[in-house]
């Protein structure tokens, strides 16, 4: 088999017909091994902030140390990841997975051996932890066109790939945790770069990584794959439903604390997750006599809307309940966003792509967590976040709705 990075599949531009369920998928060769290498391999991603504020205040740092070092990595993941999307572009996936993973395990066991005396050192170690982090998420998603032989088992695939990544974000932090209460913090760091590092090899040294061949990139330039003017509002607008996820955490908070059940901080952004699940396992169960671009808009329609009973403040348990709606619009949401990308993409730049579709969310999250703060955790920041994604999906279903032609030019 001979697969290349040429871009948008072009079976994806009809729309399918025929339900493929999550099972066929992970029967289909080499499509259990790179989802399960994607999903080890970036469990590092949920477990380094949690890791990273466990070990400084096990040393005697402060809190401001512990989340400025998880704030660095994050931001660092978010520039990194696009940069070593359009290396694997370039050059094909095995270095900059492999060599990402390996330097990122490094970083982890250098500020494992440092602790917290330096913070210098401990800073820039994170900053090239993250940077460094291995883009298997956008290597799988390149991936994908490649190993499913039908627009139906593709719809399916990135269904399943858009649900079983929340698993990441509930077992990475509670694994960060766990090792750490047995074994201490430095075990649970330099468990951190292994694990990433495992993940890395199990997807390199798979036959579709290995066989993956990059396609010539057309009037790259500078900008590279934003180049393409549909990409552009795409990725604004994920920002703005990464800013509602971020603003999620600070929002739970406070309702935790409006409520008195501190049980309530943790529960609804895992409420979320589930949702997440749910709606993308929903989503792969039928088919959507609609273009990518129209379930885009109308699943993020849906989103912001779903944050509206939040706002009236209501009981514990009854946010609870409620938190898993926004998840259950948000898996469809992310699995169009898939489909949307992969049809914007300019030749010979889908693996940086879907590495700038991982650096909105991490911008957006970040911007919203932030905004949150100064408005004490109301949530009209996740509904507000929402609303603004809205008019920029618009313009995606547009630029969707026009001729292949028009999609990717500036």
């Amino acid at each position: 088999m001979t697969s290349t990075s040429s871009g948008p599949s072009p079976s994806l531009e009809a729309v399918p017909s025929v339900v493929v369920g999550w099972p066929s998928i992970l029967r289909l060769p080499h499509c259990a091994r790179l989802l399960g290498g994607t999903l080890l391999g970036r469990i590092p991603l949920g477990m380094a902030p949690v890791v990273l504020l466990l070990a400084v205040r096990d040393r005697g740092g402060s809190y401001a140390l512990g989340a400025a070092l998880a704030g660095a990595f994050g931001l660092s993941v978010a520039a990194g990841q696009p940069l070593l999307g359009r290396l694997a572009d370039r050059i094909g996936q095995t270095i900059p997975l492999v060599a990402g993973a390996l330097v990122s395990s490094v970083a982890f066991t250098i500020i494992a051996i440092t602790g917290s005396g330096n913070p210098i050192v401990v800073l820039t170690a994170a900053v090239v932890a993250g940077v460094s982090a291995p883009p298997l998420e956008a290597a799988l998603r390149a991936l994908w066109p490649q190993v499913v032989p039908s627009a139906s088992h593709l719809r399916a695939a990135y269904s399943l790939d858009s649900g079983s990544q929340e698993l990441v974000y509930v077992a990475g932090p509670l694994l960060a945790t766990a090792v750490t209460a047995v074994a201490g913090s430095t075990a649970a760091l330099l468990a951190t770069g292994f694990i990433g590092l495992s993940g890395a090899v199990a997807v390199a040294t798979s036959f579709p990584s290995r066989d993956w061949q990059p396609t010539v990139r057309t009037g790259a330039g500078v900008l590279g794959a934003l180049r393409s003017a549909g990409l552009r509002p795409l990725l604004l607008a994920l920002i703005a439903v990464g800013a509602s996820l971020g603003a999620l955490n600070v929002a739970a908070l406070a309702a935790a604390e409006r409520s008195g059940s501190s049980w309530l901080s943790g529960a609804l952004p895992a409420a979320l997750s589930i949702g997440a699940l749910i709606g993308s396992a929903l989503y792969a169960a039928r088919p959507w006599p609609a273009s990518p671009g129209t379930q885009l808009f109308v699943s993020g329609t849906g989103f912001a809307a779903s944050w509206l009973p939040l706002c009236l403040n209501v009981g514990p348990y009854t946010s609870l309940a409620l938190a898993v709606v926004p998840g259950m619009l948000f898996g469809p949401l992310l699995t169009s966003a898939y489909q949307s990308l992969d049809l914007l993409a300019r030749p010979g730049m889908v693996t940086e792509s879907f590495g700038w579709l991982v650096s909105a969310f991490g911008v957006g999250t970040a911007l919203g967590t932030a905004a949150a703060g100064p408005l004490n955790g109301s949530w009209a920041v996740p509904t507000l976040a929402a609303v603004a994604a809205l008019p920029l999906l618009r313009v995606v279903r547009r630029r969707l709705d026009c001729p292949r032609s028009s999609r990717t030019t500036s």
